[in-house]
């Protein structure tokens, strides 16, 4: 399919019409609510906006040089051009004059919810349209709305809440809300969608919001509030008076029971509602290459689909020269395990180069979910086997360091620049439930789940009883099974992890350097050491994201702490 035949994409052939025009104007003189609103068709261009902005969190929708930033800023890959807005992070790390992770800017966030609010508010005027299916669509609006909260959350903690459209008279000046507030909200939105909302949709309308991807948004917010960055009454830093915007206010270990309770309650209506599966057919490369990459596949509950794929292609597409600085990080390459289920052996600081024939022997023995990331150097694509445009030669461009090129979510897709990113897999469900478990002390349940998402990677099966140690084998396949699909830095904050500033955010970031220090030829490489690639930097006020100053200065938005 080319793409500008893909038009948005996100409900099928109803939106072919009436929708490009609308797209490029906002709500005004030109197109009054009233117009937009007045027939089914006019109205679903405004549905697919709300869709297409809400959904676009911690993507490159909005910002050209944004590059993988969220990749960048785990460790897990480099930060690419020095042109981007993650080198400035990664260096000197963010600041409230600009310097954002959410890859949107904090402001955009109110943007795409007004959106949502317009639609849910105007829906009614819709003169062709029933009113079950006016119902249907407010369901939507507020499982956007919860969508973008949740996301928000994770990166500020507690923010403003809006949950209606204001006109240009009223007072805007709206205060932060507790991270209890704003989670309370995100839970009750999903819960009155969930209950409204159809558990499928005819072909014609695929992507709309269903039930399992209402409830897989309620439990993903609840995974977050049951961590340790939020699940305590001490935060990371001391706030005063304002602690409650920055974390729950108390360690409360029944967090984790209401965690696996609303993952199983997804993961129940996905599966046995929804037609979602965990795709498991014997074949792991196959498995996970379509799992993340085949628009539509079965195990995909949600997912931005769009009509700027150009943005997207830019940025995650290795035929495309921006994709291609994006090289793969040593903090990243090793939570893959070998294919048999044990580690790999890689090359350590300071010792000699060792043959690049170990280097090439070491990547076949890898699992499949690397081979359908990555490719190593002076090898084919495993991700596109027998094409030649992902051949060795057809996708190298310049001598990198770096341990491998990434590949990921273009699994089979021959010329296809664009793709449709996952927001909700199956198996996110299975991850969430599998970690909800451990920590309620439930270990027989945390292996079952975990061991679902495990062996579909042709791996054996994970056996350890042990909370810490299962802890870590789960974070570890969270980082392995969602590389590049914006969980991992958000993993890392709110789990605090121990290094987070001594080698995956901040410290000393570790890559391959070849023959003899340099970067790696097209042919003819010698020898692989490993090496230092840049000095991360990282320090706790970064739990949370800073609100841009310019908002602090209204003396309307208290600052996080630290900035």
């Amino acid at each position: 399919m080319k793409l500008n035949i893909i038009v948005l994409a996100l409900f099928g052939l109803l939106f072919s019409a009436c929708q490009d025009d609308f797209l490029q104007l906002p709500i005004s003189s030109a197109t009054t609510v009233d117009s937009v609103f007045s027939t089914t068709v006019k109205a679903q261009s405004a549905i697919a906006e709300a869709y297409q902005k809400n959904l676009s969190q911690g993507l490159p929708y909005q910002g050209f040089w944004n590059s993988m930033i969220h990749e960048n800023l785990t460790g897990g890959l480099n930060y690419g051009f020095g042109w981007t807005i993650s080198q400035g992070i990664i260096i000197t790390g963010m600041n409230a004059n600009g310097s954002s992770q959410d890859m949107d800017g904090f402001n955009y966030n109110y943007t795409t919810i007004r959106q949502a609010c317009l639609v849910k508010e105007n829906i009614d005027k819709v003169r062709d349209m029933s009113a079950a299916d006016k119902a249907v669509v407010k369901a939507e609006m507020k499982a956007l709305l919860a969508y973008r909260y949740g996301q928000m959350l994770t990166i500020w903690g507690g923010v403003p809440l809006v949950s209606r459209s204001f006109q240009a008279a009223e007072d805007l000046a709206v205060p932060r809300s507790s991270v209890k507030a704003v989670l309370d909200s995100v839970v009750s939105w999903c819960d009155q969608a969930a209950a409204v909302l159809p558990a499928k949709w005819p072909d014609t309308f695929s992507g709309r919001m269903t039930k399992a991807a209402a409830l897989s948004i309620k439990a993903k917010a609840l995974m977050y509030a049951a961590r340790p960055l939020f699940n305590t009454g001490t935060p990371y830093l001391d706030f005063g008076v304002n602690n409650a915007l920055i974390c729950l206010g108390n360690n409360d270990p029944s967090r984790w029971t209401t965690a696996a309770q609303a993952a199983e309650a997804a993961l129940a209506e996905a599966e046995n509602n929804g037609g979602f599966r965990l795709l498991n057919t014997g074949n792991p490369l196959d498995d996970y290459g379509t799992a993340t990459s085949t628009p539509g596949n079965a195990e995909v509950i949600l997912a931005y689909k769009s009509n700027e794929s150009w943005q997207m292609n830019t940025f995650y597409n290795l035929h495309n020269w921006q994709a291609y600085g994006n090289a793969l990080m040593t903090t990243q390459l090793e939570a893959y395990y070998k294919q048999d289920g044990t580690d790999q052996s890689w090359p350590t600081l300071g010792s000699d180069p060792l043959p690049f024939s170990d280097y090439l022997s070491k990547m076949k023995e890898m699992e499949a979910r690397f081979k359908a990331c990555f490719q190593p150097w002076q090898m084919d694509a495993w991700n596109n086997p027998g094409d030649n445009s992902w051949s060795n030669q057809n996708t190298f461009q310049w001598e990198m360091t770096g341990c491998a090129r990434s590949t990921k979510f273009y699994y089979k897709a021959g010329s296809r620049g664009w793709f449709e990113f996952p927001i909700f897999r199956v198996a996110s469900l299975y991850l969430s439930a599998a970690e909800a478990y451990n920590e309620s002390g439930q270990t027989a349940k945390a292996l079952e789940r975990l061991n679902k998402v495990h062996q579909r990677a042709g791996l054996p099966a994970v056996t350890v009883t042990n909370q810490a140690a299962l802890r870590k084998i789960i974070q570890r396949e969270w980082a392995a099974e969602f590389f590049a699909e914006n969980y991992r830095l958000q993993d890392i904050k709110h789990w605090k992890l121990e290094n987070i500033g001594s080698g995956i955010i901040g410290g000393s970031i570790r890559t391959f350097a070849f023959n003899n220090g340099n970067g790696a030829k097209m042919t003819g490489n010698t020898n692989y050491q490993s090496k230092i690639e840049y000095q991360g930097f990282w320090a706790p006020r970064q739990y949370l994201n800073p609100f841009p100053q310019t908002e602090v200065n209204k003396a309307i938005i208290v600052q996080n702490p630290g900035y």
